[in-house]
């Protein structure tokens, strides 16, 4: 592919690398020069079962065989019902589903239904948090300005943002909790709350994980108030931090209202889901949720074949061996840099490693190391992180190998970082 045709596409879409993909094959992908990569980005936590896995693959070969899109507002169809089923043990007692393709658009499709079954319009989200760039999940976004900056134009009024606990950067759970009470004194009336919309794990807010205790909170608070609790598990479902969806670390008591999932529930094919009880989707009026593409028939198979996966290989298994090895290796990397690495965040296999404020930009420096040793990371957050998030499959070979270059990389770009600051 020339290098001229990339630059028709948009430019305001931001890329890790300039590198054109070609082949995706477990936790490595292959550029058009032909050279491979292991991939710890896993198209920003999509490739949960590694990329072409056999079962995922047959499943879509046999299904886009049979038929590839059967409309939802037509009429049901059987992987669709196949993936209800499946998938309705891992919600925590949730049982009404809505698919659609992206987590954006089932945040929106969350926001409406809170507000539709309680009658109100504002909602309390965190923040730090990312929902999507459509307009009402922007509306609830805070990640970055570059997400929600003026020029995203006027956002739909009644979002209120509370502090994530974030305790490498001060915010403790008693002070995130102290805060979100405040506001429902100074900011917005508690009858005018429709939700609390919290990532259980901030993902491009810097890979921060809430504690049980703090969720257990947001709980509490929600069933003070009479709000719904909804959890955005968009980029931390799906077996991500080593159980099926990170809000089950709360307890069954604790459980959220509303699911949001999506990015890995299809191992790379466009799916997302809102769940809930059957009592809060029963407010909804016919035809106010659909969508040409949602819960597509390709993608539904794919899910189901995720499933199969997941339950076949022991993926969580994996997931939690593969997490305590790549904590082990960062803890060491952390000790032999001391005032290089801030924090070491490990949920699962959503990896944050976060570096000390003297070093600005050093997690630009740090990625770009890793592409020229043949590794792909992305960096998060606006704190100077860098997310690791290979397949929920990866080998216990390639992980070693991901985290021997990560670490060489973390070496080099400090050092680098420091010959420019000695040199200015």
């Amino acid at each position: 592919m020339a290098l001229s045709t990339t630059t028709k596409l948009f430019p305001g879409i931001k890329r890790a690398t300039e590198l054109v993909l070609v082949k995706g094959q477990g936790s490595r992908v292959t550029c058009s020069g032909g050279r491979d990569y292991l991939d710890f980005t896993s198209g920003i936590g999509v490739t949960s079962t590694g990329h072409c896995h056999p079962t995922v693959v047959d499943a879509v070969q046999r299904q886009a065989a049979t038929a590839s899109h059967l409309q939802m507002s037509v009429g049901y169809h059987d992987r669709m019902l196949e993936l209800v089923e499946r998938l309705e043990p891992f919600t925590m007692g949730l049982g009404s589903f809505f698919f659609a393709n992206s987590g954006g658009e089932a945040i929106e499709g969350a926001l409406r239904l809170a507000r539709q079954a309680t009658g109100r319009s504002g909602v309390i989200a965190f923040q730090g948090g990312y929902h999507g760039r459509t307009a009402g999940a922007l509306a609830v976004t805070s990640s970055s300005v570059g997400y929600r900056g003026a020029d995203a134009g006027p956002l739909p009024y009644g979002s209120f943002f509370a502090p994530y606990p974030y305790a490498h950067r001060g915010v403790s759970d008693d002070f995130a909790l102290a805060q979100l009470d405040l506001l429902v004194k100074q900011q917005v009336a508690p009858s005018e709350v429709a939700a609390v919309l919290i990532e259980p794990v901030l993902g491009e807010g810097g890979y921060v994980p809430a504690s049980p205790d703090f969720l257990r909170a947001v709980r509490r608070f929600c069933d003070d108030h009479g709000a719904l609790y909804i959890a955005d598990e968009v980029q931390c479902g799906v077996g991500r931090t080593g159980v099926m969806y990170a809000a089950e670390r709360a307890g069954a008591a604790a459980a959220p209202d509303i699911l949001v999932t999506a990015k890995g529930l299809a191992s790379g094919y466009p799916l997302s889901a809102v769940v809930t009880r059957a009592d809060i989707s029963a407010t909804q009026l016919k035809g106010c949720m659909g969508g040409t593409y949602g819960g597509n028939a390709v993608a539904c198979a794919a899910a189901v074949a995720t499933l199969d996966v997941f339950a076949e290989e022991r993926v969580l298994d994996n997931v939690a061996a593969r997490g305590a090895q790549a904590r082990a290796a960062l803890d060491e990397l952390d000790a032999a840099l001391p005032g290089v690495v801030g924090d070491v965040r490990a949920a699962g296999l959503m990896i944050g490693v976060e570096f000390e404020d003297g070093r600005p930009g050093i997690a630009g420096k740090v990625t770009k190391h890793c592409e020229d040793r043949g590794l792909l990371a992305l960096a998060t957050g606006v704190h100077q992180a860098v997310r690791l998030i290979p397949p929920l499959t990866i080998s216990e070979a390639d992980m070693a190998e991901g985290l021997a270059i990560f670490s060489e990389s973390v070496m080099a770009a400090a050092a680098e970082a420091d010959e420019e600051r000695v040199a200015a």
